[in-house]
C-alpha cells in the first residue's frame, strides 16, 4: 500500500462553490487546491489520507488542523488527501527525476498511522506463517480494476482494532498449533489484553482447533475487536459497551489466500458453525442476515452512496465498509466519519 507517490494529475474543475479553489483529480482521489495551481498532466507529491505528516516546514500548514490526513470538507467539496508540488516538499533525493508511482513516503518520512495498541499488550514475536496486516486497499487505489457489474458483498468495517486467530497443521509433523496475533504481532497467550480476553469470551481458539481437525485445514479466522472505549470519540458507536468481536475474513494458511463467496470456508460460514459474530453485511443502508442478502452490483453509484451520499447505517454513524468480490475486497471509507476521527 502506498502511503506517499509520485502520481500525474488526472482531472481539474473548479469549486463550484468558491473561485479561488479547484477540485483536482489524482488517482481515485479528488482534493481540494489553489486554482490554477495545478493541470492535467502535471507530476506532483501525493500523500495519502491516513498517514502522518513530519514534522518540517512543508507540512506544518497541514498540520495546524491534525497531524493525521483525513478527509475535509471545504464549502461542500470533500478533499481526500494532500497534493503537493514536487519543488514544494522536503526529500532526501530530486524528485523531479522520480518515475510516476514511485512510493517516497520513507524519503519525505510520511508514515503510516497506527491507532496506539493497549499498554498490557505482550508481543510474542512477528507474524507468523505468512500472514500480513490486516489492511484493505481503499477502492481509489484501484480505479481501473474494480469488477463494476459483478456481484458482491458488502460489510460493515467496524472501528475498533484488528485480532487473528489461528489453528494450524503443521505438514512435516502432523502436530497443531493455535495462536493469537494483533494486526502487527503475535500475542502470549498467557497475557491478560482485548486479544485473549476475547479467545475466552468466546472459546475461540478451541472451537477453531476443532473445526480445522475436522475439516483437515489450516485456518486463520481474523476480525475486529471493538467494545471496552477502544477508538473512543463521539462519532464511534462501536467503541461504547462491553468488549467484543466479530469476523470480517478467513485466510487459508494452506492456500494463502482469503476464502470468498462460493468456498466452504468462506467467513460467515465458519463464523456461523463456531457461533462468533460476524461482521453485517449491509445493503442500501439496511443492515441484513447474510443468508438473506441479495448480493447487489459493484457500481460508481454504490461506492458514492457509502462515501458521501450517507452518514449513518441503522441510524449509527460507520467508518465505512468494505466491498468484496471475486478477485478480492477493497474499502470505502465514509468521509463524514473519517473528518471527525
Amino acid at each position: 500500500m502506498k502511503l506517499a507517490s509520485i502520481e500525474t494529475i488526472a482531472a481539474v474543475k473548479h469549486h463550484p462553490n468558491a473561485d479561488s479553489l479547484d477540485l483536482v483529480g489524482v488517482l481515485g482521489y479528488e482534493c481540494i487546491t489553489l486554482k490554477d495551481k495545478y493541470k492535467v498532466g502535471d507530476r506532483v507529491v501525493f500523500i495519502q489520507p491516513d498517514t502522518v505528516l513530519p514534522d518540517k516546514p512543508w507540512a506544518e500548514i497541514f498540520k495546524k488542523k491534525s497531524s493525521r490526513v483525513k478527509a475535509i470538507k471545504l464549502r461542500g467539496e470533500w478533499s481526500f488527501g494532500i497534493i503537493m508540488g514536487l519543488t514544494e516538499v522536503d526529500s532526501l533525493f530530486d524528485l523531479q527525476n522520480v518515475e510516476v508511482g514511485t512510493e517516497i513516503s520513507s524519503h519525505i518520512g510520511v508514515y503510516k498511522y497506527d491507532p496506539p495498541a493497549p499498554t498490557s499488550l505482550d508481543a510474542k514475536g512477528n507474524l507468523p506463517y505468512s500472514l500480513v496486516k490486516t489492511d484493505e486497499e481503499r477502492f481509489q487505489n484501484l480505479i481501473g480494476f474494480l469488477p463494476y457489474g459483478e456481484k458482491v458483498d458488502v460489510t460493515l468495517k467496524i472501528d475498533g482494532q484488528s485480532a487473528t486467530y489461528y489453528a494450524r497443521k503443521d505438514p512435516s509433523t502432523g502436530e497443531w498449533s493455535t495462536g493469537v496475533t494483533s494486526r502487527n504481532l503475535e500475542i502470549k497467550p498467557e497475557t491478560n489484553n482485548n486479544y485473549t480476553k476475547i479467545v475466552k469470551k468466546y472459546n475461540i481458539l478451541e472451537k477453531l482447533l476443532e473445526y480445522c481437525k475436522r475439516n483437515d485445514v489450516s485456518l486463520a479466522l481474523r476480525g475486529e475487536i471493538y467494545g471496552g472505549n477502544i477508538q473512543n470519540f463521539s462519532k464511534n458507536p462501536h467503541s461504547k459497551g462491553p468488549l467484543d468481536f466479530a469476523v470480517f475474513s478467513v485466510f487459508n494458511l494452506n492456500t494463502l489466500k482469503y476464502e470468498k463467496e462460493g468456498d466452504a470456508d468462506y467467513s460467515p460460514n465458519v463464523a456461523a458453525v463456531l457461533q462468533i459474530p460476524h461482521v453485517p453485511f449491509v445493503n442500501d443502508n439496511y443492515t441484513v442476515d447474510f443468508e438473506h442478502s441479495v448480493r447487489p452490483l459493484l457500481s460508481e453509484d454504490m461506492i458514492n452512496f457509502y462515501q458521501k451520499g450517507i452518514n449513518q447505517i441503522d441510524g449509527k454513524p460507520f467508518e465505512g465498509v468494505v466491498v468484496r468480490h471475486s478477485k478480492g475486497s477493497f474499502k470505502i471509507i465514509n468521509l463524514d466519519y473519517d473528518s471527525n476521527k
